[in-house]
């Protein structure tokens, strides 16, 4: 059962794009942009024109229509989509897609992709990150970074990252990362890191796995050699 309360009377101008949300509860779609939406023990409030506000909800999607703020508190399982910025609190499972900011704060896991700047703190679970120009995670169960520009990831318990531009990796029990740029691994129990441009230590223990050379010619006799993973340790003074 939904229950839309209208705090302002109608108006008959039209309604900005930015101001109004497309919302699915139970797959029930619903249009909102003013007043407040009740449903099973929860509320949607559109606290100000293009700011939403969604508190105590099992199933909720919320669309922005490419702009627009939206907030989750308490919830379940949770999306945003094409919004200006999402925040997720004490949630259960939330995803972002095609949001530019995201902000996730002691949730059980998070699933975002395409964004422009996402933190991430606290996640009982997998924080899983595809397509994200500036990313910060800390003291997560697991990151799991792909495709991303700028990367700083602390205090989880397993890290892994492929195809980012700058890494950073501080105080993580493992570390696997592939195909980085510029990689700086600080005080993690165990990382292997591969094909990326360069990798300084700090008092940790990494290994090193290079890429073979590219052979323009080769006999039909010759036998590719295998690659060995190099222990590196590099403590600073």
């Amino acid at each position: 059962m939904v229950e839309v309360e209208s705090r302002t009377p109608p108006s008959a101008t039209t309604v900005k794009d930015d101001h109004q949300f497309t919302v699915v509860v139970d797959e029930a779609e619903t249009v909102i942009h003013e007043g407040v939406l009740r449903c099973n023990g929860g509320t949607i409030t559109v606290v100000s024109p293009g700011v939403l506000a969604v508190d105590r909800l099992q199933h909720v999607v919320v669309r922005g229509g490419g702009s627009g703020d939206v907030s989750f508190t308490r919830c379940g399982f949770v999306t945003a989509e094409a919004c200006g910025a999402a925040s997720f609190h004490r949630c259960n499972a939330v995803r972002a897609d095609g949001v530019r900011e995201v902000a996730v704060r002691r949730c059980r896991s998070a699933d975002v992709e395409r964004a422009s700047a996402v933190a991430i703190r606290r996640c009982k679970g997998v924080a899983r990150v595809r397509g994200a120009g500036k990313l910060r995670v800390g003291r997560c169960l697991e990151a799991d970074v792909g495709g991303c520009a700028d990367v700083a990831v602390g205090r989880c318990r397993v890290a892994r990252a492929d195809w980012c531009g700058a890494l950073g990796i501080d105080r993580c029990g493992t570390a696997d990362v592939s195909r980085c740029g510029a990689v700086c691994v600080a005080r993690c129990r165990a990382a292997t890191v591969s094909g990326c441009d360069s990798v300084a230590v700090r008092r940790g223990k990494v290994n090193v796995i290079e890429q073979q050379p590219v052979c323009q010619e080769k006999s039909m006799y010759d036998h590719a050699e295998p690659v060995y993973a190099v222990p590196l340790e590099i403590v600073s003074m």
